[in-house]
């Protein structure tokens, strides 16, 4: 059976058994009670999720070459992702144990002889990384001890362990609006817990921070853990290591509707990998140095109250200096945006334009590396179709959030993509996943296009959240990408679907 027919066999089972509980008078179902009271004043609180999700991708035909067939491009495949976790709280101390199984099954791994190439599209990482039709394994995703109030001062505490880091939230907001694009515009663009594969990633080590009214201080040092599209999760990736410190203003009365972060992260490097850049193969292939990447930026948003409804703008920009093994990595990004929502009518519709710009390397004989480096990042979180990422990359976008419903939210989006330089890499990929796997792959350097000739292509997508009660979530997201003269000139085809349907029940 395909992953298709699987998916709607099991939302005829949900519809089934909602509508028979409906009927026997217990539906929508409550709350199952979770926490409970334990022995020198703790509580104990279980924690328990499971995301089952389909996935079928209609990827860009690669092109066939002299010692293999085309890549496998048109597939399905299912994931399911459980998580049970044990919460235990006793002012000012905390800690929390989960562990995570994951099943993959109907993985592409491509068509034969021996030697194939990897499946292209979202579900290629997968098998790049274990090479198995059907994946399963359990990893312990957290473990972790929280302290606050350090040595009687207040607001100061200290995470240690395994745990999950988002870039970009270390201080909360209370605006609605203003939640929103930090979760889902400045978040996870350098470093992030990859929650969209069906494995994710941890960090072990600790984060530290001092938090009044309106600042944040934070500062971080971690060795990630493999994982992400690789299965045989939690080991830490050794020789790989970041740290980093902010500073954010935060959303208060004494900065309404505003957050500003200053941060600088640290990405160290020395597993020898063989990197992806656009330097000749047997240069590339025969440098095994040190990755040593300084990442300095800010961000900033704000919103405020415009006729009906409010208005918003954000920014966010960084630098990078460094070592790129042998090269010195002088490279940059910057993203603009803004947007306006109508607050007292139906959907509450909310329009946003954005441009967003990082380096590429214009030549690949010299001694610089100028391609923007996205460390470990959620990847998706910025291409809702992976296709692409930030590096070598502008982006220029349109969004419209609806939610016409509490329970029903609608999210479109329209990106024109184009490359910065023409003789860099069409990079896709969100980092390191295991001791000898780099992480970000891509199309050649497109030399034998025209100077001008830098498009890669459109994408028009459409994402529907809808929670019909507490406990559960279905997603649905479908993209469709529509190659331009760099897709076409790698590719057999110029156009690609890309489309799921998860559900998540969490308590």
């Amino acid at each position: 059976m395909g992953v298709r027919p699987r998916v709607v066999l099991v939302g005829v089972l949900a519809v089934t058994l909602c509508e028979a509980h409906a009927r026997a008078g217990w539906w929508p179902p409550e709350r199952p009670p979770t926490s409970v009271e334990g022995p020198w004043g703790t509580r104990w609180t279980v924690e328990v999720s499971d995301r089952l999700r389909g996935e079928f991708v209609d990827f860009f035909a690669a092109k066939p070459s002299k010692t293999h067939k085309v890549a496998k491009f048109r597939y399905d495949f299912l994931g399911n992702k459980f998580q049970a976790g044990v919460r235990v709280r006793r002012d000012p101390w905390e800690a929390f144990v989960q562990f995570q199984h994951t099943v993959l099954d109907n993985v592409p791994v491509g068509p034969p002889p021996a030697g194939r190439p990897s499946p292209v599209g979202p579900g290629g990482p997968y098998f790049a990384n274990t090479k198995r039709s059907f994946q399963e394994q359990g990893w312990l995703r957290q473990g972790w001890v929280r302290a606050e109030d350090l040595f009687g001062v207040k607001g100061a505490g200290i995470v240690v362990g395994r745990q999950l880091w988002r870039d970009g939230l270390e201080a909360p907001a209370r605006d609605a609006n203003l939640v929103w694009l930090k979760r889902h515009r400045i978040a996870e663009r350098l470093v992030g817990p990859g929650d969209y594969t069906h494995i994710g990633r941890s960090f072990d080590g600790a984060q530290v921070h001092w938090d009044t009214d309106w600042l944040n201080v934070s500062g971080f040092g971690f060795q990630p853990a493999s994982g992400g599209f690789e299965i045989s999760a939690g080991r830490p990736i050794e020789g790989l290591q970041l740290g980093g410190l902010s500073a954010t203003l935060k959303d208060s009365p004494r900065f309404p509707s505003s957050d500003a972060r200053l941060f600088w992260i640290y990405y160290s490097d020395h597993r020898g990998p063989i990197v992806l850049d656009n330097r000749p193969d047997a240069m590339r292939k025969a440098d095994r140095g040190d990755l040593r990447i300084h990442t300095i930026g800010a961000n900033a948003a704000h919103v405020t109250a415009v006729g009906p409804g409010k208005a918003d703008l954000l920014g966010w920009a960084a630098g990078q200096l460094g070592a790129w093994q042998a090269l010195d990595q002088r490279a940059w990004a910057y993203d603009v945006e803004a947007g306006y929502q109508l607050t007292g009518v139906w959907a509450r519709p909310w329009a946003r334009l954005g441009f967003f710009r990082g380096s590429g390397d214009p030549d690949p004989n010299d001694r610089v590396h100028e391609t923007f480096f996205q460390i470990l990042p959620t990847s998706r979180q910025y291409a809702q179709f992976p296709f692409y990422n930030m590096m070598n990359n502008q982006d220029t976008f349109a969004q419209l959030v609806l939610q016409p419903f509490k329970s029903l939210g609608v999210r479109n989006e329209f990106h024109w993509l184009r490359l910065v330089e023409r003789k860099d890499f069409l990079y896709s990929g969100g980092g390191a996943t295991k001791d000898d796997f780099f992480g970000f792959s891509g199309a050649p350097p497109q030399s034998k296009l025209p100077l001008g000739a830098r498009q890669v292509g459109y994408l028009v997508d459409i994402a529907l959240t809808w929670r019909p009660i507490e406990l559960l979530t279905f997603y649905a997201y479908y993209g469709h990408a529509f190659g331009g003269d760099v897709v076409r000139q790698v590719s057999a085809g110029s156009e690609a679907n890309y489309g799921y349907i998860e559900s998540t029940v969490a308590f």
